[in-house]
Formats: C-alpha cells, structure tokens, sequence
C-alpha cells in the first residue's frame, strides 16, 4: 500500500500494467496505476483543493476530490529588442491552441522585456483577476540577424518566433491574483532560432523548488517535451494567491523563454480495473461534467487519444468497454475542463448569474427541426405534409402508434446526437434553446392528463444530461402550447390557433407546464422554461399577460427556483409588449426577444442588432436580463454574424442564434451553422416504407451530409 498524505506532494510516478506486474517509470505526470489515470475537473474562481489522500490498494486508488473550474490564460511574449535586424516590432501574437487549450483561443500578447501589475485576460477573452510581473534581459525575434524557426506556417509559429532571454542571470515571472494554496497547470515554451546552438540550448525553468529542463535542438517543428517546452502538473500558489516561475540557462549561457500558459490543475477521481479479462475501466461520474477515457501507447508521445465517445457524468458509476490491455497502452479518465460547472442559474438585476453569483452569459443555438418538425428547415417530408402533426398522423394511420413513435424517436436521434453537442461544446457555446411542443408530452389524440404519455422526458432528458456533461445550458422552449398559439407550422400544427379561445386547451398547457416544471426543478442544467414562443396569434396585449401570469404561477407553484423566460415576440416585437415585472409580482425573469430583419440589406440587418441593444438599454430600470433567444443575420456574411455578437455580448445580452443546423440550403446557406454538403434523400411519408423512411433520416445525421458554415460568423 502507498500513501501520499500531504497534498502538495508532486504526482512523480507513472504506474503500467505488465504481464500482471505493476512497473514505474520516473516521469513528471499525474498518477497513473493499472491501465488507468485518475483526472478530475478544474477549480470554481476562488475555490482550492483542500485535500487529497491517496490509497493504492491493488487495482483501486481512492481520491477525495473538491470540485475544480478551470480558466486557461495564454501568454505570448512579443518583444523584439532589435527591430532593425529584420524581426517585427512587436512580434505576432499568438492565437488558438499550444498544449494546452483549443481552437479560437486568445493569448495575452506582451510586449516588453520586463512589466510589473500587467492585467491578464482568459482565453475565452474575459478579464481574468490574475496579474504578471516579469523581468528578463531583453527579447529576440527568430528572424534577427537572418534566422528562422521550424514552426515557420505551423499554428503555433506566432508563440515560437518572439522569445525573451535571461541575459545570463536568472529572471523571474511572477503571478499574482491566483486562488490562494491551490494546484495549477503550467506549461513554458522556449526556443531560440534555427541557428543558435542547434546542437542544444538548455532553459531550467523553477517552480516550487522543483526545476525541469528544455533543450532546444533547433530543429523541432512540433511540441515535444523537454525540447520545446516543460510542463508542471501541480504548480502551487501560495497562500496569498502569487506563483514565482524562474528561468535561466546553463550557468552563463543563454536560457530562453516564449510563452506559457496555466489553468487550475486537475484533480484525482475514484477509478478502478474491473478485472484483466473483462476489459473495463470504471469511474464514479459526477453530474455536470463530462468524461473521456484516453490513452498512449507510449508516454513520451505529446498527445493523449481518446477511446471512444465522451461519457456524460449521471451521479453514478460509469462503465468504459474495450481497453486493449498491453505492455505500451497507458489509460486515463479526464473530466471536461474548459466550461464552468453547471449550478443554477437566477436574474440578479439586468444580469443573469450562477450560484457562485458570478454573471454568465448564455451564448449559443437552437436545436431548430428536432422535436418540432419544420419541412422547410429539415428533412421531415417530400410529400408536402406541412406540420409534425400531420406527420406523426400520417404515421399512425399507416403504421399504428407504436411504429410511428419508433420512427419519430429514430429522426430524433439522427438529428441531434452527442456528436453535435460536442461540435456546440468545443466551439465555446454554453447554451442550445430546446424548441418543443405538446405532442412530445402528450398522445396525438389526447391532450388530457390521461393521455400524457410514458416516454414524454426521455428525449428531453438526454439532451439536458448530455448538454450538462458538456457544460451547457438548456432553455426549454415552448413553440408549441396545446391549441397552438397562432397559424404558424412552427407551433407543430398550423392554422390552427385556439388556445386564445379555448379554456381547456389553456388548462391542459397549465397542466403539461407544471409536469415539465416538476420534473426538472432540480435541474441546475435547465437555464429556464420560455412560456410560449412567438404568441402572435392573440388578440391583444393583455390575453398575453393574463396567459403569461398564469404559467407563471402554475410554474412557481412546484418549481421556486428556476427562470421563467416572456417573450415580447408580437405586436410591435419589443419591450413595449411586456409590462415592468415589479408591477405584476414577477421576479427571476427573463425578457425574450426575436430578431429578424427579412429582407434586410448590411444596414438594415446591424441596425437591428443595434436597436435591440438600445431597447434593453432603454429599460434597465426593470432590472430584467435580455435574452435574444432567436436571431439570424440572413447569411449576409461572416462579419455581419460578429457585428451582432459583439452588439449582444459588449452590453450583457444572452442570445441563441437560429439555428444550429437547417437543411433550407446547402452550404452556405445563411440559416444553419452547419449545412448540408449533399442532398440525401428526405423519405415521402405517405408512400415509403417504414424501413425507407427510417433509413432516410438516418443520412441526415450531421456527420455523414454537413459541414460547418463558414458564413455563419460564430
């Protein structure tokens, strides 16, 4: 049995599976025994890991984690002391991924040999409460004095050019800001030009008294350890929140520095070997947060793989099949890292925040032509049937209830699969606005308490699982109450319109609301519950309200906790169509917009984003969060997509564009994020067998017919 007893202990050995016999290799890396690694989520702001004990008991450690949250800060060092010798002044900045962090991030480009009190940004571009102080003698661009570097057209060229040097002393990074007695990742870059020493140019980089080294070969082109860059798993910030980096060379010689970046480090997960000849890895996994089982068939390799699918965290212990057990195959589980944790979110003023009391803005889509079937947007029908409605009855009389509710729940599952929800994760999105109606809670026949039907949450329940592994938010959408709430095919069955006049079709949405509220009152991956998308059927402002008010407080009356989203999408489609919430007794409320310019031209289409920002602006007094849960800036260009985005993010508004993906065109046609490449076949309802139709469907799986649209400025 080992034991690791102080926290602050460094993770310094690796553990393989051979033959049956445990073997060690003295590397720098987390703790990995059997044929797995046990990696756990990043720190809440604020938040340190206040323990870990460590038992190793065969083929079971045990861990005692504190949740984690990680922000990852990039920083480039840009300085070029002699500009006139042909390097920039400053040099390029860094963007996107090195070792740690993904596509699209931000880096803090510094220009300067030394600062002190320097403000740091996250690589989601928000202002983090860390600040640098840094020294050196002096800085180099590669291509002074005719060099050049191997990252030359590499994605990382920008980092790798600029370098600052020692000047033949020890020179210090200092960090300040950082959560206090708490573990971080850190990563430092160094490389000189091609043509300084190329036979090895050695940097000592110290941190917390443990010192590694990185030798410069000037010819590596990729990040390799201990050529290209060192990396700490458990630097630790003292307890006033600062870190101290060192860095130097050979005694006198030249010690080089380009760049580094940090994010809290992870934490240890229980997880256990299911036995040799069963081929399994097991991990309790927390809600909130998703799991990858990776592995490397040699340690000195750069790059975990993944083993399959991400597993979403359900509170429960996870299972992962088809480990390869072998001599060179190491394993480990990591927790999705780059979202915050999911916890409940209230309207704090103008502004929405987490439990933390730290404001998030939801920015994301919508899952358009999934659980409301929109012909002119997916592929529900070639035969013309105008509504899910006419669909699923079409369904049913040819095929009976049972088989229709397979096929609907096979489109389901081929419209929207993890495979998307990752696409929406890793583009940095945290939230999908979910469009339902009453046929996904209710028998096509019977709209009563009896006809609710077994299977109403299933679907729904596994995107809010799947989105919540993800870190993403889901807004449960409305578009169609019982009745529906005007003419529109969106409402799932067109011309229809009744619920203004009909009590019972008003009582029975009461009711299918106060079933959806119920059920997900404990939900912190419920963003809020949007009452009725688009009422642009009723007959005036005030049959809005009073249907309004009573969801509201059907809502309330099981469900305290979560918000209640009102949309000002009729009339005059703004704030005019909603009331101050202080003067009905509404509180934890958002207020919901649309915006669509039809038609519109560059103008007409950023004016509106504009007026949109204004209309908030104008009613901040209400102390309501806006919410442009619909928009589309009609393909009119990528920058026109990023007009609007920096219109809604600069003044504090969530948005969720439409739509996520849309068959209307192939790519690139403005209406989908990602679009068709190819037309597959869309089944004729009416005429094609049950296997025809399902086998359609299945084609318009994103992955096998879209591609992302580039258009579409996300």
């Amino acid at each position: 049995m080992r034991k690791l007893q102080n926290t602050k202990s460094k993770l310094q050995r690796i553990f393989k599976c051979q033959a049956g016999k445990i073997g060690s290799s003295n590397l720098v890396a987390s703790l990995e025994v059997g044929i797995w690694f046990l990696v756990l989520p990043r720190a809440a702001p604020g938040r340190s890991i206040l323990g870990a004990l460590c038992i190793l008991l065969g083929a079971m450690v045990v861990f005692f984690p504190v949740p984690l949250h990680a922000k990852l800060i990039d920083v480039n060092f840009t300085q070029n002391s002699s500009p006139g010798e042909g390097g920039p002044s400053p040099g390029p900045t860094m963007s996107g991924a090195a070792i740690l962090g993904s596509a699209g991030d931000q880096w803090n480009g510094i220009n300067g040999s030394s600062g002190t009190g320097i403000s740091l940004i996250y690589s989601d571009g928000t202002t983090s409460p860390v600040k640098m102080a840094f020294s050196s003698g002096g800085g180099y661009n590669v291509y002074d004095y005719g060099g050049t570097t191997p990252f030359a057209g590499a994605a990382a060229a920008a980092l790798m050019e600029n370098y600052l040097y020692n000047g033949g002393v020890p020179q210090t990074i200092t960090l300040s800001g950082l959560a206090p007695n708490t573990a971080y990742d850190v990563a430092l870059y160094n490389a000189a030009n091609t043509s300084a020493d190329a036979n090895g140019r050695a940097t000592y980089f110290t941190v917390n008294s443990n010192t590694l080294s990185s030798t410069w070969n000037g010819t590596s082109s990729t990040f390799v350890p201990g050529i290209d860059y060192v990396y700490f798993p458990a630097a630790w910030s003292d307890a006033t929140g600062k870190l101290a980096i060192t860095y130097t060379g050979n005694g006198s010689v030249e010690g080089d520095v380009n760049g580094f970046q940090i994010q809290p480090a992870p934490q240890l997960v229980i997880a256990s070997l299911g036995g040799i000849s069963n081929q399994i890895i097991s991990f309790p996994a927390q809600k909130g947060f998703n799991y990858q089982v990776q592995y490397k068939t040699n340690l000195n390799e750069p790059a975990w793989l993944p083993l399959g699918n991400a597993v979403p965290g359900n509170g429960s212990v996870q299972i992962v099949n088809g480990l390869s057990i072998g001599a060179n195959r190491y394993y480990r589980v990591q927790m999705s890292t780059n979202a915050p944790p999911i916890t409940l979110l209230r309207a704090s003023g103008t502004t929405i925040v987490n439990s933390f009391g730290q404001p998030v803005t939801l920015k994301g889509l919508n899952l358009g032509g999934w659980f409301v079937m929109e012909p002119w947007m997916c592929p529900a029908d070639s035969g013309g049937l105008p509504d899910t409605y006419s669909i699923i009855r079409e369904l049913d009389s040819r095929f009976g209830v049972a088989t229709e509710q397979t096929l609907i729940r096979d489109y389901q599952s081929d419209w929207i699969t993890t495979a998307d929800l990752n696409n929406i994760a890793q583009a940095g999105f945290n939230c999908v606005r979910v469009p339902v109606w009453w046929g996904n809670f209710f028998s096509i026949t019977n709209t009563a308490s009896t006809g609710w039907r077994s299977d109403a949450f299933t679907m729904l329940d596994w995107v809010v699982t799947n989105c919540a592994a993800r870190g993403i938010y889901v807004v449960i959408d409305m578009h169609g109450v019982v009745g529906s709430q005007s003419t529109s095919d969106d409402t799932g069955e067109q011309n229809l319109n009744a619920y203004w006049t009909s009590g019972i079709d008003q009582i029975e949405t009461s009711f299918m609301w106060s079933q959806i509220a119920s059920h997900y009152s404990t939900n912190d991956a419920v963003a809020g519950y949007d009452l009725i998308n688009e009422p642009t059927g009723a007959t005036n402002t005030v049959a809005v309200w009073t249907a309004y008010n009573g969801l509201y407080n059907t809502i309330r009356a099981v469900d305290t906790n979560h918000i209640i989203i009102m949309e000002g999408t009729f009339g005059n489609w703004d704030w005019s169509m909603l009331p101050d919430p202080s003067t009905v007794g509404w509180t934890n409320v958002v207020y919901s917009m649309h915006e669509y310019q039809y038609g519109g031209d560059l103008t007409q289409v950023e004016g509106g984003s504009d007026g949109q920002v204004d209309d908030f602006e104008n009613h901040v007094s209400w102390n309501v969060p806006d919410y442009v849960g619909e928009w589309n800036d009609m393909g009119l260009g990528a920058a026109c997509y990023q007009y609007s985005i920096n219109d809604y993010n600069n003044a504090g508004i969530s948005w969720t564009l439409w739509a996520y993906k849309a068959s209307q065109g192939l790519i690139p046609d403005g209406w989908g994020w990602y679009d068709p490449t190819n037309w597959p076949p869309t089944p004729n309802v009416s005429t094609d067998s049950a296997s025809t139709i399902t086998n359609d469907w299945q084609q318009w799986e994103t992955t096998n017919s879209f591609s992302q649209n580039a258009t579409v400025g996300l």
